[in-house]
């Protein structure tokens, strides 16, 4: 009965936003567009929350215990156990060197060079990692000695899309309907249908003929959240099809990416 009840009030707010938004009653479908972007950017969101509060934890653990040795495995060893959207956990020196990883698979990496910066705050951004997609991401936080001195890093290095594809529930979404997250530079780094991942928006050839969705990737990566639409020609009937968004951002320590959800608007 509770799930009922938000589920109705959630529906009443959403209406009540559109109507505001477009100046008419909104369709049942935007409501529903609109109510999968919200659940879908929340169950995102909280798990990139969870994963940065668990990082910030481990790097307060290796501050007393080292960035290498038994402990410091033990302590990679249970953050893959508990994010297997992640690749891998990783410690690296004050010069970006790799000393510990999680799980063994990676353990070659250790004593490459994963960055040459000496990380003095959290951050969350785009990483090069041998043999993965190059859209993979890495959090990061700074490992602080008792002196506030900075001794090293611990990271989280993970790929975008097994984050998304984790989170969103694909029989849960409407006919039709599509989930892209792109970055602030248009890449695309989840596609839910699986064709556009890795391209980009503004820059591949593919999408220069459509100059309204070029123009809706713009409006996209310059506001938090919204809504619009754009033509697009069909894959399989190969007929122009104006499809509806919304969208909204998920992020950490200043950087964000817009997530869209994306459905043919119903004739």
């Amino acid at each position: 009965m509770l799930t009922k009840r938000f589920s109705l009030l959630t529906a009443l707010a959403l209406s009540l936003a559109l109507t505001l938004t477009y100046g008419c009653a909104p369709s049942s479908q935007e409501i529903q567009l609109k109510y999968n972007t919200l659940q879908i950017q929340q169950g995102v969101q909280s798990e990139l929350d969870k994963l940065n509060l668990e990082l910030a934890a481990a790097a307060s653990q290796l501050s007393f215990m080292g960035i290498s040795g038994p402990d410091a495995q033990q302590v990679l060893n249970g953050l893959y156990d508990k994010y297997r959207f992640t690749l891998y956990f990783a410690t690296a020196d004050a010069a970006g060197k790799t000393i510990a990883t999680a799980p063994v698979g990676y353990s070659s990496f250790e004593g490459l060079f994963i960055s040459s910066e000496n990380i003095k705050k959290p951050e969350l951004k785009q990483v090069l990692v041998m043999g993965e997609a190059y859209y993979t991401a890495a959090l990061t936080w700074p490992v602080l000695s008792q002196n506030g001195d900075t001794i090293g890093s611990v990271s989280a290095i993970f790929e975008p899309g097994k984050l998304f594809t984790g989170t969103v529930a694909q029989e849960a979404l409407g006919a039709g309907m599509a989930v892209n997250v792109i970055t602030l530079d248009g890449l695309n780094i989840y596609d839910s249908q699986g064709r556009d991942t890795g391209k980009n928006l503004f820059t591949d050839p593919e999408f220069q003929p459509y100059k309204d969705l070029i123009a809706f990737s713009h409006k996209m990566v310059a506001r938090e959240s919204g809504s619009g639409s754009y033509t697009f020609i069909d894959a399989t009937t190969g007929k122009a099809v104006k499809k509806r968004a919304f969208w909204d951002s998920v992020g950490l320590h200043g950087t964000e990416w817009r997530m869209a959800c994306i459905q043919p608007v119903a004739e």
